[in-house]
């Protein structure tokens, strides 16, 4: 039997035999494993960065590659010093000079750090140049492209959206493995949020982000909130979100902690200053044994204690139940309604036992 390869016939024995490994060698080979740029966050590979304009993407990789290339700390995470080398190519050399001093606030300006505001697209010449460029310094072991944009070439005839995407990217992505190099693009997202999938949010299809190693997505609830969340999820890393912030003075993100320990955070401070809560608080300070009343009563107490609860009394109960777990939790008081034979209803409030608290008091 014989095959055609453009056009040349062949025999079988001329076909190239599947390369593949056995499960026994693969379980005792020692494999060398992927290196990090940053630490639990930047693998070696290709990476999107994304959100919408003017979140601060481009101070993000800029911070990025000052940490990397001077084996700083990026967002608490330890970096690989390494080669950087960044493509500004939405700025002028002013505006990078500017940003760059901003960043650094007096720091020494690291010696392995290149950068430019100009390159050639995918389809003229960017992938020879990036290559030139490691092999005139090898210890380049980060590349970011901002933004990814900027280096894409028109869809060829006949050709699909999807089918566009994964040749570009697979592109860069055959690159960054040859050379075991992470290669971060910057991207913004799409205008119609899936809340169901913050790395769906990505611009493009489906064949940009299935051929990427890593995806950072920053996001946030409303434009004008302060903080923003940081996504991050990828074949060598595990899903993780963090809560971080701008700093307007040094031009830095920091992080706040994970996203579910912000949230903690803010439920307990928001507790902590509910009125309904501090006038509860105030009720068992005067009655140690316990207290027990209609919703009018603690609201009447409420504006003695200078506490004012805005709840009805009619939805009262619906505010108590909200903050019941924590009156436990935090207060080691705990709650029962009581109904009467009239329909009506009173609140008891007394301290139990948390073992995580102390005693019963």
């Amino acid at each position: 039997m014989v095959t055609t390869e453009n056009g040349v016939i062949k025999s079988h024995e001329e076909i190239q035999q599947l390369s593949f490994i056995r499960a026994d060698e693969l379980e005792t080979m020692e494999l060398e494993k992927p290196l990090f740029i940053v630490e639990d966050m930047l693998p070696v590979g290709l990476c999107f960065v994304a959100s919408p304009p003017k979140y601060g993407k481009s101070w993000f990789v800029l911070d990025m590659c000052i940490s990397a290339a001077t084996g700083t700390k990026f967002l608490g995470h330890k970096t690989s010093q390494c080669g950087v080398l960044y493509l500004a190519l939405e700025d002028s050399n002013n505006r990078l000079q500017d940003r760059m001093k901003k960043v650094l606030n007096g720091r020494k300006v690291p010696q392995d750090f290149a950068m430019s505001i100009r390159a050639a697209d995918l389809g003229h010449g960017l992938i020879e140049q990036l290559s030139k460029f490691i092999e005139q310094n090898p210890r380049t072991k980060l590349i970011v492209i901002d933004t990814f944009q900027k280096i894409r070439t028109d869809m060829k005839r006949g050709e699909s959206a999807y089918t566009a995407d994964y040749r570009e990217v697979g592109t860069l992505k055959t690159f960054a493995d040859t050379y075991k190099i992470a290669l971060v693009l910057v991207h913004h997202t799409k205008k119609m949020r899936d809340i169901s999938d913050t790395f769906a949010n990505i611009s493009g299809t489906m064949g940009l982000t299935g051929a990427a190693d890593t995806m950072i997505v920053m996001s946030k609830e409303k434009r004008e909130d302060e903080d923003t969340k940081l996504s991050l999820t990828g074949r060598d890393i595990e899903m993780q979100e963090y809560q971080m912030n701008f700093n307007k003075e040094c031009c830095r993100w920091h992080i706040l902690g994970t996203a579910d320990e912000v949230e903690e955070r803010r439920a307990l401070e928001e507790y902590n200053s509910n009125p309904l809560v501090l006038t509860i608080r105030k009720l068992l300070q005067q009655n140690r044994d316990g207290w027990t009343g209609g919703a009018s009563e603690i609201i009447n107490a409420s504006r003695m204690f200078k506490t004012p609860v805005r709840d009805k009394a009619q939805s009262l109960g619906k505010s108590i139940a909200k903050v019941q777990d924590l009156l436990f939790q935090q207060d080691d008081i705990l709650y029962e309604p009581i109904k009467n034979g009239t329909g009506a209803s009173k609140h008891k409030f007394y301290y139990g036992y948390n073992p995580f608290i102390g005693e019963n008091r």
